[in-house]
């Protein structure tokens, strides 16, 4: 079983929603965010827009490189500017997501770490905290990210133990880059947007398994899905 993370142009929407449920992919959560491309750059990539879809999933580890398959097809992934699909190894779930998706839930897949080779880098900042990590990222090589707004859940206790004034507003920055670039990344925006700074923020990164759509590789489908 595979948590699965598909993010493309939100004019995409009503078409990730038909594959998703012509896949037979059960658990699934739909939200929007935004790509960390500025005017300039969507210009030149040919994009209208910056609003994006990112879709939730839960599946099967046979149905990766189907799913990648139809996404390749329909949503032009491997494009340049078109979106990004990627994979993180599931440590546990409940039995309810396992049943969904036809895999029984004493199915245990393992990843060895030696073989990952992308990270996903989560940096949750106060809102407006957003152009700060971006900048920060770029500056240390990564390529893009999405953007989604959440709520803090720090009530009153939590901003008295650590001394400081906590926004319930939150940005929340989603970065996919190659493992070896993960620390220098991470180091420039701990800089840039952390915790000692007014925008108040951490991250932390999780191992990708798969990807497909990382702009500047040119891989079969096959050989991201290794």
């Amino acid at each position: 079983m595979k948590a699965m993370v598909l993010i493309a142009d939100y004019s995409c929407l009503t078409l990730v929603q038909s594959i998703l449920a012509e896949e037979n992919v059960s658990c699934r959560f739909l939200t929007h965010g935004f790509g960390s491309a500025d005017s300039q750059m969507l210009d030149y990539l040919g994009l209208g827009e910056n609003k994006k879809i990112a879709a939730f999933s839960f599946v099967a580890d046979e149905k990766v490189l189907k799913l990648y398959e139809v996404f390749n097809r329909k949503l032009s992934l491997t494009e340049a500017g078109r979106g990004i699909a990627f994979t993180l190894p599931l440590t546990g779930a409940s039995g309810t997501a396992f049943q969904l998706n036809g895999t029984k839930p004493e199915a245990e897949v393992t990843t060895e770490m030696n073989e990952i080779k992308y990270e996903l880098i989560i940096s949750i900042v106060n809102r407006g905290g957003f152009e700060a990590v971006k900048e920060a990222a770029k500056a240390a090589g990564a390529r893009g990210g999405t953007l989604l707004h959440g709520l803090g859940l720090g009530g009153e206790e939590a901003a008295k133990f650590l001394g400081i004034s906590i926004q319930p507003e939150k940005d929340i920055i989603f970065i996919v880059v190659p493992k070896e670039d993960r620390e220098k990344v991470m180091q420039n925006i701990l800089d840039a947007a952390g915790i000692l700074t007014e925008n108040r923020g951490i991250c932390f990164s999780l191992p990708v398994d798969s990807a497909l759509g990382l702009a500047g590789k040119s891989m079969s489908i096959e050989e991201m899905v290794k």
